[in-house]
């Protein structure tokens, strides 16, 4: 009876192992799948703003039930009003007029300093509007005069933290978790801004993109058919 108990441990012991095995890709295939899911939708909202501000003088939205309304044309910018897949209630957070200076806390967490328009938001989501920076002209860089010299940060020519009723440049997701691609050389999800003012357009159809040359490297050719 006791060596049946004991394989009867075992057998409980090896198929939890199993379950747990089995549990932990379903989990990593499920962000994989957001992941994805993330970056469609960022750059179909992307898509959105850039048609509306071609039929609208170059002006951004400041709904986002703007981007499915008719426009002139007769048609709607995007199909419907996707949710942030990494948000439990699916919102965004908008890129509104303004700059952003990116640096990174003790934590290696990175602190978003906003100035601008409207309230922005750092990492911990309390509202900053310390820094003495030019508001970013759209489609222009912004800079940072706020910001001592010599010390590491990057300008974003928006606001994170952006509202409704002032233009809407994009969104992005405010997830601090490592991401297993990259997008334009970011790894985390909270580094990964969807707006045209930093993605560029798609080249045309049929137009074959020329790849990046480093400085020093010669291009390579193509053998000819």
């Amino acid at each position: 009876m006791g060596v049946i108990f004991i394989w009867v441990l075992v057998s409980f012991f090896v198929i939890a192992v199993l379950l747990i095995a089995a549990v932990q890709p379903a989990s990593i295939i499920m962000k994989r799948e957001r992941e994805k899911d993330l970056v469609f939708r960022g750059e179909e909202y992307v898509e959105a703003i850039r048609l509306y501000q071609s039929e609208h003088g170059g002006a951004f939205p400041t709904k986002m039930e703007q981007l499915i309304q008719t426009g002139p044309k007769q048609h709607r910018y995007i199909r419907k009003l996707w949710e942030n897949p990494f948000d439990p209630e699916g919102k965004w957070t908008l890129l509104g007029p303004g700059v952003t200076v990116v640096t990174m806390g003790e934590d290696g967490k990175p602190i978003f300093t906003t100035s601008g328009i409207g309230q922005g938001i750092n990492q911990s989501g309390i509202g900053n509007g310390g820094l003495n920076a030019k508001p970013a002209t759209p489609g222009q860089p912004g800079s940072g005069q706020g910001l001592q010299p010599g010390t590491p940060g990057e300008v974003l020519p928006f606001k994170v933290g952006g509202e409704e009723g002032q233009p809407i440049l994009g969104v992005c997701c405010r997830l601090h978790e490592k991401a297993f691609s990259d997008l334009r050389g970011k790894d985390y999800y909270d580094e990964w801004f969807f707006s045209p003012l930093v993605m560029p357009p798609p080249p045309p159809a049929g137009v074959r993109t020329l790849p990046q040359i480093q400085p020093g490297q010669a291009p390579r050719l193509s053998p000819t058919p």
